[in-house]
């Protein structure tokens, strides 16, 4: 029989991902998302749409279709990369996470079936940021101090409590690699002649493909014996101006110019710690998993970006 999996956050770009290979899969899916007409539109396939707010409580059709669900993947929060905002925008994004997790966890505790797996999005910024260091920094690394360590490890806090008689498992994600997102600016940049990378460009910059994400999620689901948190990020390990100089590379551009840091604030805003003072992630529990990565190197995945679609 269909496992019936429910997925918040399915509208983004990792979501989208994950509900078209879960319905690929002949899984039952069901979408909980802001805008249910706009889901359905968007994100075809699944066999519910039910509206969905991280503000409010979790009652009515949401709270009956998380009681029937056998897993929940929770993949909603906004995203941290917007030019000129600062800190407030930031503590905004990260309190958001927090409570809408906690009502989801509340929910789902509520519920007389319990679900039995909660896979819960996380980020690699739990560790901190800081100055560049060769430093391998696995699940088990104690954190940097700072806010965007302590807004995460709440917010993974907030997943657990699902536990014990749900199976929780957190996705500590890097910069996730697809021909949309982010990377697609680089790439239209990079095309122009214009590659970049934010000085000194020896900070490391933690990547994976969103193939690769998806398919982890996908396992997670069967994998029962997964719990706790996975570095999502693939093995090869680069620093931004590699990661740069890769990019230009693979659109036969000229090599990336340095540009100052003080920029970064600019146009990135409140995620600008993240491109600044990125630390060497590795995969260590996927790895112990056997894990065996879609690309893992990084030529390679950004290839498969820049392709024609």
């Amino acid at each position: 029989m269909a496992e019936r999996i429910a997925v918040i956050g399915a509208t983004g770009l990792i979501g989208r991902a994950v509900v078209a290979a879960l319905v690929a899969g002949r899984h039952e899916v069901a979408v909980l998302a802001r805008d249910p007409s706009g889901a359905r539109e968007h994100v075809p396939g699944a066999g519910d749409y039910v509206a969905y707010r991280q503000e409010e409580e979790i009652t009515g059709d949401g709270a009956a279709l998380l009681a029937g669900a056998d897993h929940v993947v929770n993949l909603a929060g906004a995203s941290v990369f917007r030019p000129f905002t600062g800190r407030r925008y930031l503590h905004k994004v990260t309190q958001q996470r927090i409570t809408g997790t906690e009502r989801l966890v509340a929910a789902l505790r509520a519920a007389p079936a319990r679900a039995r797996t909660l896979i819960s999005a996380s980020s690699i910024g739990v560790y901190g940021f800081g100055a560049p260091s060769d430093e391998e920094v696995a699940e088990t690394t104690p954190p940097l101090p700072g806010h965007y360590a302590e807004g995460s490890a709440e917010w993974e806090a907030a997943a657990e409590a699902a536990g014990p008689r749900t199976r929780v498992v957190l996705l500590r994600m890097g910069y996730v690699l697809a021909a949309e997102g982010g990377l697609e600016y680089q790439l239209q940049q990079a095309r122009k002649g214009k590659a970049a990378y934010f000085a000194p460009g020896t900070q490391w910059l933690p990547w994976i493909h969103l193939d690769d994400v998806v398919e982890f999620v996908l396992r997670a689901v069967t994998e029962e014996h997964w719990r706790g948190a996975y570095n999502l990020v693939a093995p090869q390990a680069v620093r931004s101006r590699e990661f740069a100089e890769t990019l230009a590379r693979v659109v036969g551009s000229p090599p990336p110019r340095k540009s100052p840091a003080v920029l970064a604030r600019v146009f990135v805003g409140a995620g600008a710690d993240i491109l600044l003072g990125g630390r060497r992630v590795v995969p260590a529990r996927m790895s112990q998993a056997g894990y065996e990565f879609a690309y893992p190197r990084l030529e390679g995945a950004l290839r498969a970006c820049a392709a024609p679609r």
